[in-house]
C-alpha cells in the first residue's frame, strides 16, 4: 500500500511539473503572438518559435483549451499573411473546435469560431450554433458582441434558410445590447454592411433604435 501511495504521489509531483513547464510554453507562444500582433507582420523565425512552443506545451498537455485556442488564433493570424488562407483558416478552426469540446463555455472560443466560420464562407448550423452560444455565454463582452454584430450583419441573407429565424434574432438581440454598451460600435457596423432598414424593422418598437433610424 505504501509503495502505491509513492507511485500515486510521484506521478502527481510529474503531472504538477508537466503542467508548469507547459504554462511556461504556452505564455512564451503567446507573448510572440502579442509582439507579432504589434510588430504587423510575420517572419519565418518567428512562426517556427510560435509553432514549436506551443507543439511543447501540447505535448505535455494534449487536452488543455488554452493551449489549443492559442494554436487556433495563431492560425487565424497566419491566415493574413499567408498565400493558402483557406487551408491556414481552416486548421484555425478545427483547434478552435477542439478547444471548444474541452470548454464549451467559452464564449470568446464560440466568438472565434463564428469569426472563422464566417471567413470561410461556412454558412451552416455550425455557425449559427457558434452565434448563439457565444451570445447566451457572453452576452455583455465587448468582443463577443462586436465579432457577432459583424458576422450577422455581414451574413445577414447568407445564413442558412432552415436557421435563418433563430440566427437573426440572435443578432439582432446581440446588436440591441450593444447599443447600450457601445452604440457607436454598432451603428458603424450596420453602416459598413448596409442594414440600417433591416435592423429598423427589427427594431421599430424599441427606443434604442428610434434616433438612429430617425437620423441616420
Amino acid at each position: 500500500m505504501a509503495i502505491g501511495l509513492i507511485g500515486i504521489s510521484l506521478w502527481l509531483i510529474y503531472l504538477a511539473a508537466a503542467w508548469g513547464v507547459a504554462d511556461l510554453f504556452a505564455k512564451q507562444a503567446n507573448y510572440d503572438l502579442q509582439q507579432w500582433e504589434k510588430g504587423g507582420r510575420i517572419t519565418q523565425e518567428s512562426w517556427k518559435s510560435i509553432h514549436t512552443m506551443l507543439g511543447k506545451a501540447r505535448y505535455l498537455e494534449p487536452y488543455n483549451p488554452d493551449i489549443l485556442e492559442s494554436y487556433g488564433t495563431a492560425y487565424y493570424r497566419l491566415s493574413r499573411y499567408g498565400a493558402v488562407k483557406k487551408i491556414v483558416l481552416q486548421q484555425a478552426l478545427n483547434y478552435y473546435l477542439k478547444a471548444v469540446q474541452q470548454k464549451p463555455v467559452s464564449a470568446y472560443t464560440w466568438a472565434n469560431i463564428a469569426i472563422i466560420k464566417f471567413r470561410l464562407r461556412q454558412y451552416d448550423a455550425r455557425l449559427i450554433e457558434a452565434l448563439e452560444n457565444a451570445s447566451v455565454l457572453g452576452a455583455w463582452v465587448p468582443f463577443v458582441q462586436h465579432a457577432i454584430a459583424e458576422v450577422g450583419l455581414a451574413a445577414w441573407y447568407r445564413l442558412p434558410k432552415k436557421f435563418r429565424k433563430k440566427g437573426r434574432s440572435v443578432v439582432f438581440a446581440t446588436v440591441e445590447r450593444g447599443m447600450r454598451k457601445q452604440a457607436h460600435l454598432m451603428m458603424t457596423l450596420i453602416k459598413r454592411h448596409k442594414r440600417k432598414y433591416v435592423m429598423c424593422i427589427y427594431g421599430r418598437q424599441n427606443k434604442l433604435f428610434a434616433d438612429f433610424c430617425r437620423v441616420n
